[in-house]
C-alpha cells in the first residue's frame, strides 16, 4: 500500500583496466565521485578484465591498451569487449600509437583518452558516457 511507484535504478557497473594500480585508483576516485551512482570493478590484465565483463556486464569500460603480461593485445581485449559484450569502451594510454589507437575505434571504442589526464575533464565526460 505504500509503494511510491518510484524505483531506484540499479548502479551502473565501470571497468577500470589498467596495470598500474595508481592510475586505476585515480580513475576510481573519479568515478566514484560520481553523481551517477556507480559499482567500479579493476582488472590489471587482459584476462582478469575478460573475466570480469563477463560476470559484470560493465556500461563502461577504460581499457589500457598496453597491459605488459597479458596474454592478450589492447585491440583484441578491445574487440571483445565492443563485440561480445556490447560495452562501451574508452582507451587510456600513456604512449598512443596512431594505429592502435585507429584500430581500437574501429572496432567500436569511443574514444581515446592520452595519460596523464585532467581529473575535471575526465570526469565531465564520464557523466556524459555514462547517461
Amino acid at each position: 500500500m505504500g509503494d511510491s511507484g518510484l524505483t531506484s535504478a540499479a548502479p551502473a557497473s565501470v571497468l577500470i583496466v589498467d596495470d598500474d594500480p595508481v592510475a586505476r585508483a585515480l580513475l576510481r576516485a573519479v568515478f566514484e565521485g560520481l553523481s551517477v551512482p556507480c559499482r567500479v570493478y579493476e582488472a590489471a590484465d587482459s584476462q582478469s578484465a575478460l573475466r570480469i565483463a563477463q560476470t559484470a556486464a560493465p556500461r563502461l569500460v577504460l581499457l589500457d591498451i598496453v597491459l605488459p603480461g597479458s596474454l592478450a593485445s589492447g585491440v583484441s581485449i578491445c574487440q571483445q569487449l565492443c563485440k561480445d559484450f556490447r560495452t562501451k569502451v574508452v582507451i587510456i594510454t600513456g604512449s598512443p600509437s596512431r594505429t592502435i589507437v585507429d584500430a581500437c575505434l574501429s572496432a567500436g571504442a569511443l574514444e581515446c583518452i592520452k595519460k596523464p589526464f585532467d581529473t575535471v575533464e575526465m570526469r565531465d565526460k564520464a557523466e556524459q558516457w555514462l547517461r
